[in-house]
């Protein structure tokens, strides 16, 4: 059965008008846009007078918003007017962006296009003609988003298989076979997409977490984000078996902030306590043999903290403790500081408690 799938090149060179069309090909509605409409070019059967079948797509949509499907079927791209002085080339009226929504919806309505309210399952039985252009308009206010469009010039599998007297196009039996032409052709698309779940680049945010628990890896919570549960996920098999090294948390720190991090093993300091040559700050010669020290060169979100920890606690060597110290890009003097050949003082700042300001000595209260 002959499908159209309209994918990004047919849907970029047609003409959105409060319509965006996201990484995931999925137009997605603009509520700062006056008109909202879709149009777009001419599909082709290749035939004069031929029939159309069905007009399919998926929405998400609030209650405030509605949508309208306009389709139209013609032998001809170029409309006369009348005296046959003036020609219109129907393609490049649609797709004029300089032309408003209305106006292109009521010349589809002039030339007899066929109207369907809030409907993302069309039949267009009773359409026929070489070339079919399709519209689409939204009104009301809220959130609408369409993807996987797509246009079947038949419309049912079913119909060829039934004597010649059942196969009278439009009549009650044929939309009667056609709902079950419809399930049909979705679980086909369904089966088609199979794929698409198993690859760790398209699948859903929930398959991710599912593949996760298969690696060993608990991603539940919903508290990371997604493009770092695929980076997790993907590189599952390579951390499972770095586990219990410092290579496994360098890695997964740097996957979860996007930038390396320090990490600082204590029993390794212990080691050189007893040189001369090596500054040791206090703090860290205060440190067990089990500790372990990551120091971060930004500021971290309580909720960035607990996605560390969280993670970390998967893959870190048994009894070790994980301590997250923040750098400040400069360094604040307080009564006890020396002033080396280095040293500048900061320039006094200002800040509001809720924009994740750390309060340390340059920080005023505004």
């Amino acid at each position: 059965m002959p499908k159209y799938t309209i994918r990004q090149n047919r849907i970029k060179s047609g003409c959105l008008t409060g319509f965006e069309l996201n990484d995931n090909m999925e137009l997605v509605l603009d509520g700062s846009s006056m008109y909202h409409g879709i149009f777009l070019r001419a599909l082709d059967a290749g035939e004069s007078g031929s029939g159309w079948g069905r007009l399919s797509f998926r929405t998400e949509c609030s209650e405030n918003m509605i949508w309208f499907v306009y389709a139209l079927a013609t032998d001809e791209k170029i409309m006369y007017s009348a005296g046959d002085q003036d020609e219109l080339d129907i393609d490049r009226y649609m797709t004029d962006a300089a032309t408003d929504v209305p106006d292109k919806i009521s010349f589809m309505k002039r030339l007899g296009a066929k109207q369907y309210a809030a409907s993302s399952d069309c039949l267009l039985y009773d359409l026929k003609g070489r070339y079919l252009y399709v519209a689409i308009e939204a009104r009301g206010e809220g959130e609408l988003k369409l993807a996987d469009l797509s246009v079947d010039t038949d419309g049912d599998n079913f119909m060829a298989t039934y004597p010649e007297i059942y196969r009278e196009r439009g009549s009650f039996f044929h939309r009667y076979i056609s709902v079950f032409s419809s399930i049909y052709n979705d679980y086909g698309m369904e089966i088609a997409d199979l794929p698409k779940l198993l690859d760790l680049d398209t699948c859903p945010e929930e398959l991710l977490i599912i593949y996760g628990g298969w690696m060993g890896i608990d991603l539940r919570g919903g508290f990371l984000d997604t493009e770092i549960l695929r980076d997790l996920v993907k590189e599952a098999y390579s951390l499972n078996r770095m586990k219990g090294t410092k290579r496994a948390i360098e890695r997964i720190l740097e996957i979860i902030l996007r930038e390396k991090a320090i990490v600082v093993e204590h029993n390794q300091i212990k080691d050189r306590l007893t040189d001369d040559d090596i500054d040791i700050p206090e703090n860290f010669k205060k440190k067990g043999i089990y500790d372990v020290t990551i120091l971060v060169k930004r500021h971290l979100t309580e909720e960035l903290r607990h996605q560390i920890f969280f993670i970390l606690d998967q893959f870190k060597p048994v009894r070790t403790r994980i301590n997250i110290t923040q750098l400040d890009e400069a360094p604040t003097a307080d009564s006890n500081t020396y002033l080396d050949v280095n040293f500048t003082l900061p320039v006094e700042r200002g800040a509001k408690l809720d924009d994740e300001f750390t309060l340390d000595g340059t920080i005023v209260l505004e």
